[in-house]
């Protein structure tokens, strides 16, 4: 019995499909290839997602999309900011 090395594998051939990535790969400008990496990221990352980062993530947009909708409902109120830490505390006190 002889064990395969990894050494000892011919590497696969590559598909079709890859093949026709590659050579869109080689076609583009360098400009673009930093954003079609991010976007490979961004797929490796939607595709390797546990069910429950998926939940949160659900959950996250969930209040981001109620406080959009609340500030839509609600024009006249702004958002505060003060220049300093003091004024802030200072606004705050009373709470």
């Amino acid at each position: 019995m002889t064990a395969t090395t990894r050494a000892n594998k011919r590497p696969e051939r590559p598909t079709t499909d890859e093949r026709a990535v590659m050579a869109a790969l080689r076609k583009l400008p360098a400009q673009y290839v930093v954003e079609v990496l991010r976007y490979i990221e961004f797929l490796d990352y939607k595709v390797n997602v546990s069910g429950a980062d998926a939940d949160e993530e659900a959950a996250l947009w969930a209040a981001v999309e109620v406080n959009e909708a609340y500030k839509r409902s609600h024009p006249d109120e702004e958002l505060e900011i003060y220049e300093t830490g003091e004024d802030f505390l200072e606004a705050m006190k009373d709470l």
